[in-house]
């Protein structure tokens, strides 16, 4: 460990050192819901839906399951974009390396720095986020259909191996693309304090967002609402939490006068 980094830790106190940890364990809370909805909605979800029939343009109940109740349905969002996008096994591997770099390796990354807020702010904009995915997943339920197969060799292991964890029903907005576009923020404000690291980890953090397509996990409406989400939540946190003053660099007068008014008003 660097000089440098070993006094970035050591600036951080006892008392931060506590919140880091309840932030951790928010995070994995909030990772929880995420898993708890990521199920097909029930019967019971939406007794009185109605879907449209292409062939009739009318309005009609869902099929009648076993029991007499309604069948669930989801929305499915897919374009005919979507329909021109490859199915690529090996981007299994970034999309599944999001579950230790985006809440783990990056929240550590801003907290090493020695900068305890922009580590509230990310882990904040992580939770946050991640109950406003929430109400979405229950209000607004979708579903990726997969027409592809996982193939064979390393490539079919790992596509199985998120096929098996990650149902496709969490779909709009992405979660993996919405807590992808937060850790790429908080990474962006530390290209200046470790460049190498943060622009690595940006361009392979990037991968993700083709991925979460390409592996018939999400559509094309899920990543741009995912992005949208991810940016909203980062700099709402950042602006609640951090309180940065939005004064031009390049106008040191007006700095001044800022400085000044706020003297002013505080005697």
């Amino acid at each position: 460990m660097s000089t440098r980094a070993a006094r970035s830790w050591s600036s951080i106190t006892g008392r931060q050192w506590a919140y880091v940890a309840l932030f951790f364990v928010g995070i994995v809370l909030a990772f929880m819901t995420y898993l708890a909805l990521n199920a097909a909605p029930g019967p019971q979800h939406w007794p009185a839906y109605f879907a449209w029939n292409p062939a009739t343009q009318a309005l009609v109940q869902p099929l009648q399951a076993a029991g007499g109740q309604a069948a669930y349905q989801t929305f499915v969002l897919k374009s005919w974009l979507d329909e021109s996008i490859p199915f690529v096994p090996a981007l299994a591997v970034p999309y599944i390396s999001f579950l230790i770099l985006v809440p783990i390796v990056v929240p550590l990354l801003n907290l090493g720095v020695g900068s305890f807020r922009r580590f509230a702010t990310l882990a904040t904009a992580l939770i946050v986020s991640q109950l406003v995915l929430d109400v979405a997943y229950y209000l607004f339920q979708t579903n990726v259909i997969r027409d592809a197969a996982a193939g064979d060799g390393i490539g079919g292991f790992l596509v199985e191996s998120v096929w098996g964890k990650d149902q496709p029903f969490n779909g709009y907005p992405s979660g993996h693309c919405t807590w992808t576009t937060i850790a790429i923020c908080a990474l962006f404000r530390l290209r200046h304090v470790m460049p190498k690291t943060a622009w690595i980890m940006m361009a392979w953090l990037a991968l993700i967002y083709p991925a979460t397509v390409m592996l018939r996990q999400h559509y094309l409406m899920d990543v741009y609402a995912g992005i949208f989400v991810g940016f909203a939540c980062y700099w709402a946190c950042m602006f609640a939490i951090e309180r940065p003053r939005l004064v031009p660099r390049f106008e040191p007068d007006l700095v001044e006068t800022v400085d000044a008014r706020e003297v002013k008003e505080s005697t």
